[in-house]
């Protein structure tokens, strides 16, 4: 564990700037944690200290020096490995989006507690009375006879598109005493797991602009998806050559998406757009002779939004 600790103050200049309140505090199961203390609030997120959290909790820390990746994983099996700095994680060996960089704070690395918490598959609660966030480790379901892949989502309050990408599964159809994992983190649920790209995105292009604006943008990406001009994936349109720069810049590889525009990405992926039809955008005051051929469909802040 010291040598973990000192790969993470190596890296801790790499690290974001972390700055923030306390983030409340902590129960692990219905234990009072000595944890709560080090919760930080920053970026909209509770944000927990890595390692402490998996001594607490049991889970393996590992650091690799070559990747520069240090990596936490549980007894089910799964594995979550990022680096400080980064906004992007890996797990269960495939490279994900997440809304923040991984934070940096007195040489040890912190995680949205949510985040950290559901990729080890634990569950994220809250404790009213004393203003507490609430993690308690979640055993697999053991598939019983009548079981269904529906019946057990509504139990968890997932879906069922969430249970299979979860698990694997290429059908509905489960095996008795199959064990399924019914903890599902947000960017590996098919509904969310555009949310933290879209938002990122938001944030490079309309950070400064109103909710309004930062709306606008999040539907000009979905708009290109529908519209068979452009690739028919979030990731595709905002990647496509010569379209966003700073995602072929890798500027959103380390990225941190403010909650606002995380609340713009959510509701434009919940269906509510604003700028239907929208295409592109651009500012007219720096393109004049543009803005004037141009099909408008509304001017927001900064940005004229065109067909």
């Amino acid at each position: 564990m010291a040598a973990l600790t000192l790969a993470l103050l190596a890296a801790a200049g790499a690290g974001s700037a972390f700055a923030g309140t306390n983030g409340g505090g902590l129960y692990i199961e219905d234990q009072k944690s000595d944890l709560g203390r080090q919760l930080w609030l920053a970026d909209g997120m509770t944000y927990a200290p890595v390692k402490e959290l998996a001594e607490e909790l049991g889970w393996t820390l590992s650091y690799d020096a070559d990747s520069g990746k240090i990596a936490v994983s549980d007894e089910w099996g799964d594995k979550l490995a990022f680096r400080p700095g980064q906004s992007v994680i890996t797990y269960n060996g495939e490279m994900y989006d997440i809304p923040q960089a991984v934070k940096v704070r007195d040489g040890n690395a912190y995680l949205p507690l949510r985040l950290l918490a559901e990729s080890m598959h634990a569950s994220v609660g809250w404790q009213n009375e004393e203003q507490a966030s609430v993690v308690r480790p979640v055993e697999p379901y053991v598939v019983q006879s009548g079981d269904t892949l529906a019946g057990i989502a509504q139990a968890y309050g997932t879906t069922v598109k969430a249970l299979m990408a979860r698990n694997g599964l290429e059908s509905q159809k489960v095996e008795e005493g199959r064990k399924l994992k019914v903890i599902v983190p947000e960017f590996l649920d098919p509904t969310t797991a555009d949310l933290a790209l879209l938002a990122k995105i938001i944030q490079v292009e309309a950070g400064y602009e109103p909710y309004e604006g930062k709306l606008a943008i999040a539907n000009v990406v979905l708009n290109r998806v529908n519209s068979g001009k452009f690739p028919d994936t979030v990731r595709g349109v905002i990647y496509a050559a010569g379209q966003f720069p700073p995602a072929l810049n890798g500027d959103l590889l380390t990225e941190t998406a403010s909650a606002e525009c995380i609340q713009a990405a959510r509701a434009a992926l919940d269906g509510e757009n604003n700028v239907p039809g929208a295409l592109y955008f651009f500012n007219p005051k720096m393109e004049p002779a543009k803005a004037k051929k141009a099909k408008a469909v509304k001017t927001i802040g900064h940005h004229m939004f065109t067909k």
